[in-house]
């Protein structure tokens, strides 16, 4: 008796647990089907068409319209006539105001002749550049149209790696338009991908497909977190990588496209690299967080300031920077003329600074230089041969390196023959100045196997830093 009322317990609590999760799983379903009814409308699909040139005396090299004055001059083959042809692309945009205003990627629109907008309700428009900005792929275009449903904007700095999404765009074919994707935020703060030059990518792995490329990446309660940009795969297809820009650099860029049709970026005037480990251990630091700054540019909002080479960037307006990168993506987010806090840590000891961002320079000189590692390599005195062979006529003092080990350490830290050694020490504080090679080997012969050597080291006009441990 005992055992059959067990039973029956046991069969009403899992028939109860199991009507629980399906009553979970359709409240989730619910959500879903809420979200793609409310969004839709805001989700666009975009065409665009671009003239290309093919010109037979290059075997029918396609080329762009940007490039055609280059090639004029080299005539055509066998007396035939550059062809020009049209070629079509497909990209998904986000309507961001009842007015007309859409955001795509800049490479969905780029040299574009004709771009059009097809609506949710099958309307199909023609769409008016209003500018781009190729470093962050984005791209603000506008339609003449009205009762335009704009998408509700989130935070992208609030969402949290393993948060629920959903992608929004037009794969493959406008037949597909408003497809709908569901994953999770798998990554935040993603750089060096190497698709464009301001890279803080959300990733997910909601599928992505080509043509959804400036369509939107949405939370649970259906507001825009990110522009769906690209996607990392063998195949061409959707791999469960996908990268967007989150809508809060995306608000900073079309602030500026709306009023210029260009943007102006922020600057303090430093060359910046990344710290690893072992330089770490010279900065007399416990973690790799931070930006060195290898290069005060002369004049610069940074030279006003106080900063100076060797200083390591730790946090910008309050914010920890976690890399060079991190910190670029942070100046750039801000306008010129504004004040900001910084705290840089200089020879062990924190102290806080009150910069004014400039205006970036058209040639941008913020950059990240040293994002590798290496360590075996040999050096000389500098003579009349090595200054014709490696163009040092401008430099008096240092040794220059001759040899590098390919695979090393200091390879793999993009140490090159010609690099010029100009102080090196075992940490940013005792670095001592290298006039000949005899400097160098006297000051060498104070360390042993498994110290960490710190060298300030010069290409060219730049100085940086490289932070290498003696091997056997």
């Amino acid at each position: 008796m005992k055992k059959t009322t067990l039973f029956i317990v046991l069969l009403v609590l899992t028939t109860t647990s199991f009507a629980a999760d399906r009553n979970i799983v359709k409240a989730m379903s619910t959500t879903f089907a809420d979200i793609a009814e409310s969004v839709g409308p805001s989700v666009v699909t975009i065409t665009s068409e671009r003239t290309m040139t093919s010109h037979p005396a290059f075997n029918g090299m396609q080329i762009p319209p940007q490039f055609e004055e280059f090639f004029a001059p080299f005539g055509n083959r066998d007396s035939q006539e550059n062809r020009s042809y049209k070629t079509s692309s497909l990209g998904s945009g986000i309507i961001i105001s009842n007015d007309g205003y859409i955001v795509t990627n800049n490479h969905v629109i780029e040299d574009a002749d004709d771009i059009k907008v097809h609506l949710l309700d099958e309307r199909v428009l023609d769409a008016e550049l209003i500018g781009t900005d190729p470093k962050t792929d984005i791209a603000l275009i506008k339609v003449d149209a009205t009762k335009l449903t704009p998408i509700e904007l989130g935070d992208s700095d609030k969402i949290r790696v393993g948060e629920w999404v959903l992608a929004i765009g037009s794969p493959f074919s406008d037949n597909l338009s408003n497809t709908i994707t569901q994953g999770i935020v798998s990554a935040k703060g993603r750089t060096s991908v190497g698709l464009i030059d301001y890279e803080n990518f959300i990733q997910t792995d909601a599928a992505i497909n080509p043509g959804n490329s400036g369509g939107a990446l949405v939370d649970l309660d259906g507001k825009l977190i990110g522009v769906n940009t690209a996607i990392a795969s063998k195949t061409g297809g959707s791999q469960g990588i996908g990268f967007s820009i989150p809508v809060n650099m995306m608000i900073r860029i079309i602030e500026d496209l709306k009023d210029d049709g260009s943007v102006t970026r922020a600057w303090i005037g430093v060359m910046i690299q990344k710290i690893d480990t072992e330089m770490a251990k010279t900065l007399g630091m416990s973690d790799t967080r931070g930006a060195l700054v290898q290069k005060v540019v002369d004049d610069s909002p940074a030279d006003k300031a106080g900063l100076k080479m060797g200083d390591v960037i730790i946090t910008f307006d309050g914010k920890s920077v976690h890399n060079s990168s991190d910190l670029r993506i942070m100046v750039s987010a801000n306008r010129p003329g504004e004040k900001k806090k910084l705290e840089i840590l200089r020879n062990g000891k924190k102290e806080r600074y009150t910069i004014k961002l400039g205006v970036l320079p058209e040639k941008e000189l913020v950059s990240n230089i040293l994002e590798e590692d290496n360590n075996e390599f040999q050096v000389s005195t500098i003579t009349n041969d090595l200054v014709k062979k490696y163009n040092l006529e401008d430099i008096k003092a240092g040794v220059v390196v001759t040899k590098v080990v390919m695979g090393s350490d200091a390879w793999k830290k993009n140490v090159r023959p010609g690099n010029i050694v100009i102080k090196v020490g075992e940490d940013i504080k005792s670095l001592v100045e290298i006039n000949d090679k005899n400097d160098y080997q006297d000051t060498m012969m104070k360390f042993k196997e498994g110290d960490s050597i710190l060298y300030l080291m010069k290409r060219g006009e730049d100085s940086f830093f490289v932070a290498l441990e003696i091997k056997e």
